[in-house]
């Protein structure tokens, strides 16, 4: 795949979790986070990120980072747990893993959803540097596009 092509990708990535603006803050760290459709990403970049294209799917994107002596946030990798629980109890546990897209980093998970469905997400967010994990929690209600 071609830098443009990858460029591409980081900027779609990167307009679905900075669009809404959504972060936790913690101390010098910052956790950016967005849930998007699957069937919202271009096949070529699902494919390059490892995603499946799915009515059924969602994908939860992490982009982790510290600010600088500038006062200027900048990526930097992480390791992350968490669940998605369903409004009925219904737990599922994140695949979390780690994407980088040049100097950029993401922790990313697919997850199964039904339509309309209202889920929170439970997040635990390790950066690189940070001495203690960074708690997300958000909620969310998805639809099968």
């Amino acid at each position: 795949m071609n830098m443009r092509s990858l460029l591409l990708g980081a900027a779609l990535l990167w307009s679905a979790v900075a669009s809404a603006e959504q972060f936790v803050d913690a101390g010098d760290y910052r956790v950016h986070y967005s849930a998007i459709n699957t069937t919202q990403l271009q096949p070529e970049i699902a494919r390059q990120f490892g995603v499946t294209r799915s009515r059924n799917e969602a994908l939860l994107v992490l982009n982790p980072q510290r600010r600088d002596s500038n006062g200027t946030y900048v990526p930097v990798a992480a390791t992350a747990q968490g669940r998605s629980r369903s409004l009925i109890g219904h737990i599922d546990k994140l695949k979390l893993r780690p994407v980088r897209e040049g100097q950029v980093h993401y922790v990313v998970a697919n997850f199964p959803i039904l339509d309309g469905e209202f889920l929170t997400l439970e997040l635990s967010v390790l950066p690189a540097g940070a001495s203690t994990p960074i708690a997300v929690k958000f909620s969310q209600q998805f639809y099968r596009n």
